[in-house]
């Protein structure tokens, strides 16, 4: 039996973060000599209560599995319906876009429907960077280490990530701990390539995030144009930021023995490397780009959209079909599991891959066989092959019929739509042009719901699916 209570307790301490997040915009209208920010301050203000309020309720029993799915559902919903509402508060943003721009920006996809984000005060632009930073790490992974006496988080993070510790909240303590040693390691390496403090700071938020929000209108070009070197080191952060945390761990650690035995660490580094190639040659051959330009544009849009980061530096919308289907595979696949990248994951990959060969060699041999299964080093069983599988076959037909009714919306050809509902699918944030702030609200609709869903990789529809299965249990019963 669902507890309301227990439901409703659980998403007000989760809240109580963005409540604390919205504070700091005020204070940086304050620092940067603006008028301060009353709707977050109000906002953020009455969050914050309502998570202290909520401690009344920390030895409340664990939500079950099914209360967590929903808790998380919940969650990344009321947060851009908040955000918009600031928004539409401070500066008259339509409450609609409003939504829109702030589910693009927790669920770290870093589509815009602003038509100037340089016109945008300075709070307003770490607002849209925090959003992707504290979005990708989870606002559930932040709870429970700055709330462990909230039990009742613990349940949640296990829905929004994996464990690297015997308990969750180890766990969720090295993961953050990762995160901010790379956004402050980056903030460093970002301002030595020549980028201002605020530049760093915006960047290196939404690149570790594999967000892809600019405070530019122009992604990164400004940046890059500006300080070439910046190419070098957004790429790195880019590729860091779609790897396990696992992985990361071991590179941190110096275990580079352990990380080159990861299978889903090496394999996502030979995608990028033979999926660049692949784009490079295309946009040299078809697109009629110079040898160093398709390398350029090649290494750095196929980085950014396997990563699902987002970030661009040239118009996608004029290339060619074929080098969008390739930026299409790379998003689809997008980044490691356990990291802050989108897609079906490499892991999913990689075990997709090695199933065909399994049963293969189970046809091709007559007698019965026993095949170890093994993805690195660790095995793989049925079930896991099975919930693999059926993940993708969900990912590829949602993929494909929100297209097709995106086609109808928009009025884009299918190449296009497929792109762009690709992209919120992974949370990526690369666009052809046809998502923007003159976008039809039934288009705008689809995008969100792809991002939506893709965020938390389609607990919805099992939430769905298992409400309607236990309701036939009891009928059968």
């Amino acid at each position: 039996m669902i507890s309301p209570k227990r439901v409703a307790v659980t998403v007000a301490a989760i809240l109580t973060i963005e409540g604390a997040m919205m504070i700091v915009v005020p204070i940086v209208d304050i620092l940067t000599k603006n008028t301060p920010s009353l709707s977050f301050l109000i906002i953020g203000s009455i969050l914050l209560t309502l998570g202290i309020y909520a401690q009344k309720y920390q030895y409340m029993e664990s939500p079950t599995p099914f209360e967590a799915l929903i808790i998380a559902s919940i969650v990344w919903l009321l947060m851009p319906l908040l955000s918009s509402l600031a928004m539409h508060m401070d500066f008259g943003m339509n409450i609609y876009d409003g939504f829109f721009e702030s589910v693009s920006g927790f669920t770290g996809t870093g589509f815009t429907v602003i038509p100037d984000v340089e016109v945008l005060r300075p709070s307003i632009l770490l607002w849209r960077s925090m959003m992707q930073w504290i979005g990708e790490l989870g606002v559930v992974v932040l709870a429970v280490i700055i709330l462990p006496q909230y039990n009742i988080i613990s349940r949640v993070y296990l829905v929004e990530r994996g464990k690297l510790a015997p308990t969750v909240i180890a766990t969720a303590k090295i993961v953050a701990t990762i995160y901010f040693v790379l956004t402050a390691v980056g903030i460093i390496l970002y301002m030595a390539s020549g980028m201002t403090f605020f530049e760093a700071v915006n960047l290196i938020m939404t690149t570790i995030a594999t967000g892809g929000m600019s405070i530019y209108n122009n992604s990164v070009v400004p940046v890059i144009t500006r300080a070439p070197i910046a190419y070098i080191t957004i790429l790195i952060f880019m590729v860091l930021g779609a790897q396990n945390f696992r992985d990361l761990k071991d590179l941190l650690s110096l275990h580079i023995g352990r990380l080159l035995k990861s299978a889903e660490f090496v394999v996502s580094i030979l995608l990028l490397f033979s999926l660049s190639g692949l784009l490079s040659l295309s946009l040299h051959f078809i697109d009629g780009y110079s040898l160093l330009s398709s390398i350029f544009n090649g290494i750095f849009h196929m980085v950014s959209g396997s990563t699902t980061t987002g970030f661009s530096t040239i118009d996608l919308g004029s290339l060619s079909d074929v080098s969008k289907a390739l930026l299409i595979v790379g998003m689809f696949i997008g980044g490691a599991t356990f990291s802050t990248a989108g897609g079906i994951k490499v892991y999913r990959f990689i075990v997709a891959l090695k199933n065909l060969f399994w049963a293969a060699a189970n046809i091709a041999v007559k007698a019965p066989v026993s095949i170890r299964k093994r993805v690195g080093l660790e095995n793989v069983g049925d079930e896991a092959i099975l919930g693999v599988l059926s993940f993708i076959v969900l990912y590829f037909f949602t993929d494909l019929f929100l297209s097709i009714a995106f086609s109808w919306a928009s009025g884009a050809k299918f190449i296009d739509s497929l792109f762009e509902v690709t992209s919120a699918l992974g949370c990526v944030g690369l666009s052809v042009g046809v998502v923007n702030h003159a976008l039809s609200m039934w288009g705008k609709a689809l995008i969100i719901l792809g991002m939506y869903l893709g965020r938390l990789e389609f607990i919805q529809l099992y939430i769905l699916l298992g409400y309607v299965f236990r309701r036939k249990s009891k009928i059968m019963v």
